[in-house]
Order: C-alpha cells, then structure tokens, then sequence
C-alpha cells in the first residue's frame, strides 16, 4: 500500500511487522511476577527471633533491599550497641520456610 505524506508517496507495507496483535497482549500480563511472602528472621545459630508478619515483594532482590533497610535501621537505633548482634545474621526466608538469603549483621558497617 502507498501512502501520500507531504505530498509524497510512502510504502507502508511491512509497518506492521512485529506489532503484536491485541489478542496476544495478555500474554505479557502472565510475564509479570506475582508478588511473594519473604520473613526476615534474625538468628546466631541459637536463638531466633522470627519474623511473624513478613512484606510482599515483586522479587527476591527488592527483599534483599527491604532487608539491608531494615538492617541499617537496626543499626541506626542504637549504633553504639553494635557489639551485641556479633554473630548474628538476618535470614530471609521464602513462604515455605527455606532461607533463601542470608545478610550477617556484623559484616555491615553502621553508619
């Protein structure tokens, strides 16, 4: 097909080459994640302090980030007090109940 743009002639032909159609748009919605429970559970091998509540999250990583948040606001409420997480670690846990991530509180710096 010929197309007439400021008085000239385009071939239009091939413009709708790889647009998807409407009926495949829905397709990317069942691409996104769904949201997943993570726990931030705290423990130095002997004692635990769980985390009952939990956050929904889109992914692993945004978990990791709200995470190191929570760790650095730990931290900042009482940065003089560091000496007593030494040995502890903050386990992110999956709903299932498998960690699937740890962060050692004593390897972060307070600032």
């Amino acid at each position: 097909m010929t197309t007439v743009i400021k008085g000239k002639p385009v071939s239009t032909d091939g413009l709708n080459t790889g647009i998807p159609s409407p009926g495949s748009w829905t397709g990317g919605a069942r691409a996104l994640a769904a949201p997943a429970r993570y726990y931030f559970n705290l423990t130095d091998g002997a004692n635990m302090i769980r985390d009952e509540e939990g956050i929904e999250v889109s992914s692993l990583q945004a978990a990791v980030i709200s995470a190191l948040e929570a760790v650095e606001e730990l931290r900042a409420q009482a940065p003089t007090s560091s000496d007593e997480w030494r040995g502890w670690r903050l386990e992110i846990v999956d709903g299932s109940g498998r960690a699937v991530q740890v962060i050692p509180l004593d390897a972060l710096s307070a600032h």
